[in-house]
């Protein structure tokens, strides 16, 4: 696959990792467990989620960047 393709499907994949409209719908499921359920649940997955998303566009950047070397 040519690296620049590969460096868009991560970028836009890590942004839409990003946005919050897929955490909404998950608080939905929570709704009769309560706030409390709710944040003990977000916490840990919210930072790993963020940081995998980062590095997807990071790597993303890194494809669209790169040079073919000959």
């Amino acid at each position: 696959m040519d690296h620049k393709v590969l460096g868009w499907i991560q970028i836009i994949g890590g942004i839409i990792a990003l946005l919050p409209s897929g955490r909404i719908g998950y608080s939905g499921m929570m709704g009769m467990m309560g706030y409390g359920g709710y944040d003990m649940m977000s916490s840990g997955s919210g930072i790993g989620v963020t940081i995998l998303a980062l590095m997807f566009i990071i790597t993303g950047v890194h494809y669209l960047t790169h040079k073919n070397k000959k």
